[in-house]
């Protein structure tokens, strides 16, 4: 599914992806290394993560949580492995996009207060909440642009998330319910374009197209064949890099023209990151 190499210069850095899946990731697990199962019962808990500008991560879990007990009982940092997720918002196959895998140390992070830096909604109630501190010494990276077995996490701590990351999920799912006609013809433009893989080229044998990523720099969809198992991605740039989430409906009209300036690259088969 990576872009091809004539349009790599187009892709966000590891630095960027990971802090942007750190911070709006589907699901993020927290477990501490070698714990207690009688200390933390049942399947690690999920929390909520934002990070802070020395790069460390501020981890939002429940008061009366294991991990917050095993932390404040703990006279050292714990080591501590984090696990996030990014699932795509709209159903099709291969539905995982991404995943970020981090380890650090795990401490109290007393007196801080979790408004500053969690909006609401995001993990427990604030009152119901609170902060621990995870200094971050590995990160591995696996999402549609390819993978990283190592980000530094001071590039992490500089990097600044998507900004279309908060509303990508709404947005892709209004496509998906009410823009599936507008889909299928841009997936068909992309059938059609010379860098089409050879055994597809046909725009009748399209079935479906699902929009699968939204960033500020384009669209990726997935498009699915008569056959159950054909499966092609494709990605449409921008005419330039949206700032905000207010820039995106003229980029999206630009890319749904039919005399689009920009051209898709197609990458192989989808697989789960």
């Amino acid at each position: 599914m990576l872009p091809q190499s004539a349009r790599r210069s187009s892709a966000p850095t590891a630095a960027e992806r990971a802090r942007t899946l750190l911070e709006f990731a589907s699901s993020a697990v927290l477990d501490i290394r070698g714990a207690d199962l009688t200390a933390r019962p049942g399947l690690p808990p999920q929390v909520a993560c934002a990070l802070r500008p020395d790069g460390s991560v501020a981890v939002l879990v429940g008061r009366e949580s294991a991990l917050h007990r095993m932390t404040a009982l703990a006279r050292d940092p714990l080591t501590a492995e984090l696990d996030c997720v990014d699932v795509a918002p709209v159903a099709m196959p291969h539905r995982i996009r991404g995943r970020l895998q981090a380890q650090g140390l795990l401490s109290r992070s007393p007196g801080e207060d979790p408004a500053g830096l969690f909006p609401p909604g995001r993990g427990p109630a604030h009152g119901e909440g609170v902060l621990l501190r995870l200094d971050l010494d590995h990160l591995a990276l696996e999402d549609l642009w390819g993978s990283e077995c190592c980000v530094a996490p001071d590039e992490v701590a500089a990097a600044a998330p998507d900004p279309v990351a908060g509303e990508e999920a709404g947005l892709l799912q209004h496509l998906a319910e009410a823009h599936a006609d507008q889909l299928l013809v841009l997936g068909a433009q992309a059938l059609d374009h010379p860098v089409g893989p050879p055994g597809w080229t046909a725009a009748d044998r399209l079935r479906e197209v699902r929009p699968v990523a939204l960033d500020r720099r384009g669209l990726r969809v997935r498009l699915l064949g008569t056959d159950p198992g054909t499966a092609l991605d494709a990605r449409f740039e921008f005419h330039r890099p949206v700032r905000h989430c207010a820039e995106l409906p003229e980029a999206m009209h630009r890319l749904f023209a039919p005399a689009r300036a920009t051209a898709p690259t197609l990458g192989g088969p989808p697989h789960d990151a």
